[in-house]
């Protein structure tokens, strides 16, 4: 936990909050790219529509080809896969 959240009173994670919120319901986005697509679009369909989101990686315990790996995924795999569902709702109008 961060000092932050220790100042605002929020409990540790534990690894059972962690796989709560990473998984299909939760607010993390964990996982492979089509995983990652998934999960935003069923929580863009229950929010009634998503018009920004912000990946934040903590990039302290991981390796920089690893980071790099991820970005690239997310600009290469998911943002393609979003547009795609984004176009085919559109059309289905």
């Amino acid at each position: 936990m961060t000092e932050i959240g220790k100042e605002r009173g929020w409990p540790k994670v534990t690894r059972v909050s962690f796989d709560a919120q990473r998984g299909p319901q939760g607010a993390l986005l964990v996982g492979n790219p089509d995983e990652v697509a998934e999960k935003i679009i069923r929580h863009g369909k229950v929010l009634g529509g998503i018009s920004r989101i912000t990946f934040m990686m903590n990039p302290a315990p991981l390796p920089h080809e690893k980071l790099m790996r991820a970005t690239k995924l997310i600009g290469t795999r998911v943002a393609p896969a979003l547009r795609e569902a984004r176009e085919n709702k559109v059309k289905a109008l």
